[in-house]
């Protein structure tokens, strides 16, 4: 399963390269935890708390809600300016 759409960052990348993010407009919590790629790690990583983000995710492994950020597209910060 793939889904791509807006999410923000509710907790910014972590240790173990982590991040939680919330869907638009479900309130639904998705944590990313492996990346297609060492640039969406890095987009993802550079993301603040408040962030909005376009990202396409698809499970990672058998976890329940363990997900890999596919793609990441340009981001909106909490200050409303684009990266």
């Amino acid at each position: 399963m793939s889904q791509s759409n807006a999410y923000t960052v509710i907790s910014e990348q972590n240790d173990h390269e982590c991040t939680t993010v919330r869907a638009h407009p479900r309130n639904e919590t998705y944590h990313v935890v492996e990346y297609a790629d060492e640039d969406a790690r890095e987009r993802v990583a550079d993301l603040p708390v408040g962030s909005v983000v376009k990202m396409e995710l698809s499970r990672a492994g058998r976890r329940s809600n363990v997900w890999c950020a596919e793609s990441v597209e340009t981001a909106v910060t909490d200050g409303g300016s684009t990266q």
